[in-house]
């Protein structure tokens, strides 16, 4: 099943050129990368049994990336 969230990102420095370079080798190739008012927004669209599993899969890629999940919430259908 296919589930879409945005996460909300501390501890990657947005202001780096290859910032989102680093997240799409870390995994994050299925997500759509915002930066807000400085705030790194993240809205994937991911595989996953469940989820739990879609987001859990996300925030490990994220934590590769060297950031730091702070607040998940699901897309609207």
């Amino acid at each position: 099943m296919n589930y879409g969230f945005t996460v909300r990102v501390v501890g990657i420095d947005t202001r780096l050129d290859d910032f989102a370079d680093a997240l799409y080798e870390a995994g994050c190739d299925d997500a759509l990368v915002l930066v807000q008012d400085d705030e790194l927004l993240l809205d994937f669209h991911r595989d996953g049994s469940t989820f739990d599993d879609a987001v859990l899969s996300a925030s490990r890629n994220i934590e590769q990336a060297g950031g730091k999940v702070v607040k998940v919430e699901p897309l609207p259908e």
